[in-house]
């Protein structure tokens, strides 16, 4: 999906700024919808080969490598499991002391910024605060709340609204039912990733099932407790009890059971920190009947 299709306004913002010279060297993206696709484009702008009054072409061999990631000069850092550990961050030192093998600018992207361990982001503020040469870092998260206050002072915050309706009309025309797409958009912040997880063979019973369990919770408490196994059975690796629990919490959200998104979050942190799928779910449910 091309970025002006999905942050028009971002575009025409950073478009100016482009035009200007006045590229900060350090961004916070908040908001998942369209900040890969910004952070990209922006690093296309510092190399490409033949701009457009300092916008990029698209189409010559920098822009091109970068959009496959393969760019020398393009560093991408993402979590290795859960966390960024530190010394992935730590790596990157070697690559700011270095000069660009294209260029004097590097570009460094660090997607789900929010999971950098401490560690981690207190090893990338020196690199913020005194960067040598020209280096530019992207951050990007869903949730800029999780972010280092240290981190935030250091960057500038740039929010990304997401446009649920463009999402979901997006998804629909790519063959996701109405009441899907809808949900998808609401859960997703990447319209290539919901059309992934569509398309997979098990979404539908995914699908039915968490809504089957956010009926149980609203009308049979007793009966969600029995249809535990039933869940457990079904969702038996991470990809599919992350959908879950995405899909879940926007159900509960248009259902507008706000004490069970709440107990939904801290289920969600539990799982995070490797409580048992089963043990999360039994927590959502026990929980429920006591405010009940």
């Amino acid at each position: 999906m091309k970025i002006r299709e999905i942050q028009p306004q971002l575009i025409q913002e950073f478009t100016q700024v482009l035009q200007s010279n006045h590229l900060s060297h350090a961004y916070l993206f908040a908001g998942g919808f369209g900040n890969f696709e910004l952070a990209i484009w922006l690093s296309q702008a510092l190399f490409c080969e033949t701009p457009d009054d300092n916008t990029p072409c698209g189409n010559c061999r920098a822009c091109r490598l970068i959009e496959e990631g393969t760019f020398a000069d393009l560093h991408l850092v993402e979590p290795e499991g859960q966390t960024i550990k530190t010394a992935q961050i730590r790596e990157l030192t070697t690559v700011f002391n270095e000069s660009g093998y294209e260029s004097n600018r590097k570009v460094v992207i660090i997607r789900d910024a929010e999971k950098m361990h401490q560690n981690a982001a207190n090893a990338l503020l020196k690199s913020i605060e005194e960067p040598e040469g020209e280096i530019y870092i992207f951050l990007l998260t869903k949730n800029e709340n999780l972010i280092l206050p240290t981190i935030l002072s250091r960057t500038q915050v740039v929010k990304f609204p997401k446009n649920v309706n463009f999402f979901s009309e997006s998804l629909e025309k790519a063959g996701v039912l109405k009441t899907q797409a809808e949900l998808l958009a609401h859960a997703f912040d990447s319209i290539d990733e919901a059309l992934k997880i569509a398309q997979t063979a098990w979404f539908s019973e995914t699908f039915n099932k968490c809504d089957q369990f956010v009926k149980l919770l609203k009308t049979a408490p007793d009966d969600a407790f029995l249809y535990l196994s039933a869940l457990t059975d079904s969702f038996d690796d991470k990809e599919k009890q992350q959908l879950f629990f995405d899909l879940l919490l926007q159900l509960l959200y248009q259902e507008r059971m706000i004490d069970k998104v709440e107990n939904t979050f801290k289920a969600v942190k539990m799982w995070q920190s490797n409580v048992r799928f089963e043990s999360c779910l039994n927590y959502i449910v026990l929980e429920s009947e006591r405010v009940l």
